[in-house]
């Protein structure tokens, strides 16, 4: 190869190889976000005066428990049979006499149906993300006496092949009487205000229906099951108010001390 020819070749190399080079450095700057004539993305954006919310409070890692009983002191009232005659429907459901809720004892005395809370605490605490869920089944409520959290979501089912309308009755909140005509059929509901003494559910289709329920700040709750038991968990160390409310014997409360991962046991007796 003449000498000519060479230094032709060579120079035709460095070109190509310089724009090659070239296009890659250009490539790259766009991978690294450099400008490349769009507009920035924005930051994210608050609304303007609105201050953040507050964190939610976390479980704290000494909390502790409250675990309790109910009784009741004395001879609990005869439990009136519930007619639902008016309702054949309702009539069949049953294959024996159906009893009233409002007081409900144990063989040995415990009461089911106390609601009872922590009266006092500070803090932000999430709203649950499970719904809460009242079901109209057999021309009952169920569960007689719940909790739910402020914001938490209501499910409403009846499970009955008849109408239903559920009527609550709160006196912070705002009351709604809403209908069921279809069974299967679920309503979904909110309460934004703190409610803490329960308040009645009822059914104005059936008279004999009512069911109570409070509307709380916190998830530091529970109502006493068949033997008078109740738990709250996970309640961080701290000196509180507990309070026992039940629908036909009114509302107790003492002061508890709950130290660091300490089991508490209370009890609650009403008088009869």
């Amino acid at each position: 190869m003449s000498m000519k020819r060479f230094l032709a070749v060579l120079f035709a190399l460095i070109v190509v190889s310089a724009v090659a080079c070239g296009g890659g450095e250009k490539s790259s700057a766009k991978d690294d976000g450099a400008d490349d004539g769009a507009e920035p993305a924005p930051a994210a954006a608050t609304t303007a005066g609105t201050a953040p919310a507050p964190a939610a409070a976390a479980v704290a890692a000494d909390a502790g428990n409250i675990t309790g009983s109910v009784k009741l002191d004395g001879v609990a009232p005869k439990a009136a049979s519930i007619q639902m005659s008016a309702d054949p429907y309702c009539q069949s459901q049953h294959s024996a006499p159906v009893a009233d809720e409002d007081v409900v004892v144990s063989p040995t005395g415990q009461l089911a149906n106390v609601f009872v809370y922590i009266k006092d605490i500070k803090g932000t605490f999430p709203t649950p993300a499970t719904d809460a869920l009242i079901d109209q089944k057999g021309c009952q409520y169920h569960p007689h006496v719940q909790g739910i959290q402020v914001g938490q979501t209501l499910d409403i089912r009846n499970s009955d092949a008849t109408l239903h309308n559920i009527h609550a009755m709160p006196t912070v909140n705002n009351q709604f009487n809403e209908g069921q005509p279809v069974q299967g059929m679920v309503s979904k509901k909110h309460f934004d205000k703190v409610e803490m003494t329960p308040f009645k559910m009822k059914c104005d289709v059936h008279g004999w229906m009512h069911s109570y329920m409070a509307v709380m700040p916190h998830p530091f709750y529970a109502v006493s099951a068949a033997d008078g038991s109740f738990t709250i968990p996970n309640l961080p160390p701290g000196q509180y108010t507990l309070v026992a409310w039940h629908e036909k014997y009114g509302t107790q409360e003492q002061p508890i001390t709950v130290g660091a991962k300490e089991s508490k046991t209370v009890a609650f007796t009403f008088k009869g």
